[in-house]
């Protein structure tokens, strides 16, 4: 699981010099709550008629892959049978799931289709388990699957048609993920280099990898995003180790692969870009020094807004996916005095 969105290398941020343009200003919050009895839920993707997907925690050992529909009502994905539990990570807009299912030797890269049946993607020749996490229109997939001798991660991706290839990692690389594909075939993810700095990268159609540039002065940054227009976003970000501080500014890469960076909100100095819909709004978090993030969104323009937060939350949230109308569905903390550490799927739109 990934409490708020935090990648392993490190949780700071560094000084943006791009000034915030707007004042923060709330937008409309629901609490989707979790499943009945449930302690904890995340949503991870939304479509443009308005499906939610994501996880629910039952217990501390059992996670249950799961879809909202439009109105906020909550159930559970089925299984892979033999396990019992899963993630969902993305929906597309003829309502196919991808994410994580439980089988009987591990995690498997599952899709969930439209008639409710779900099917194990398997892994390409070589490679075994792993996370289907980003799923285009057509029915492209893209996530991980691990090596079967060494373990290491490696990006993949799964045609329609049931095929599987893998996607490389840039030269002298040995690991990559993919995290965001395109009705193009354009993926997006990391490749991971030898001091386990992590590179934004895309990959063309025919699998040619591409590195993204970073911010000048950086040396890390991650791509999590690509709508049909090309348009990337993520973050770029100065690390002063692999498993150290690291600074982070939100950016946009344009088509031709110039990176802009994206303003934080009034008082702060960071964040990081998480998703991009079809008209290129872009949703994230902007945080100050080691202050816990806040959901905002960019408009086309660059100007950044604050989505607020749910009542009963903290306000510590990190959104997920934005949808075409620019509805979006992430996470919040919430307020308990027994257990500082939970969190309930949101939905902000």
């Amino acid at each position: 699981m990934r409490l708020l969105r935090q990648i392993a290398w490190g949780t700071g941020l560094a000084a943006s010099a791009v000034a915030a343009l707007a004042t923060p200003a709330s937008a409309a919050t629901t609490d989707l709550g979790t499943l009945p009895g449930g302690t904890q839920s995340s949503a991870n993707g939304i479509n443009d008629t308005g499906k939610t997907v994501g996880w629910a925690r039952l217990s501390a050992n059992a996670t249950y892959a799961t879809r909202w529909n439009a109105q906020g009502t909550i159930s559970r994905l089925p299984n892979l049978q033999g396990g019992t539990g899963g993630q969902a990570f993305a929906v597309n807009d003829a309502g196919v799931v991808v994410g994580q299912a439980n089988g009987s030797h591990g995690g498997e890269p599952v899709r969930w289709n439209t008639d409710g049946t779900v099917t194990d993607l398997g892994a390409p020749p070589g490679d075994k388990g792993g996370i289907a996490r980003a799923v285009s229109d057509n029915g492209v997939v893209v996530g991980e699957t691990y090596d079967a001798t060494s373990g290491l991660t490696r990006a993949a991706r799964w045609n329609p048609d049931g095929g599987k290839t893998t996607l490389p990692s840039l030269p002298g690389d040995r690991q990559a993920w993919a995290v965001g594909v395109n009705d193009s075939g354009v993926a997006v993810g990391v490749s991971l280099d030898a001091n386990l700095h992590v590179r934004p990268v895309r990959w063309n159609p025919d699998g040619a990898v591409r590195q993204l540039p970073v911010l000048p002065g950086n040396s890390s940054g991650s791509a999590n995003a690509v709508n049909d227009d090309g348009e990337i976003v993520g973050m770029s970000a100065v690390s002063t180790s692999p498993m150290g501080p690291v600074h982070k500014t939100a950016v946009r890469w344009n088509p031709d692969g110039t990176v802009t960076a994206l303003p934080a909100l009034g008082g702060d100095d960071g964040g990081e870009a998480d998703a991009v819909n079809s008209l290129g709004v872009v949703v994230g978090r902007s945080t100050h020094g080691s202050v816990q993030p806040r959901a905002v969104r960019w408009s086309t323009d660059g100007t950044v807004t604050y989505l607020g937060a749910p009542p009963g939350s903290s306000g510590v949230c990190a959104p997920a996916s934005v949808n075409a109308s620019g509805t979006t569905v992430g996470e919040c903390s919430i307020d308990d005095p027994a257990d500082a550490t939970l969190f309930h799927a949101v939905r902000w739109g």
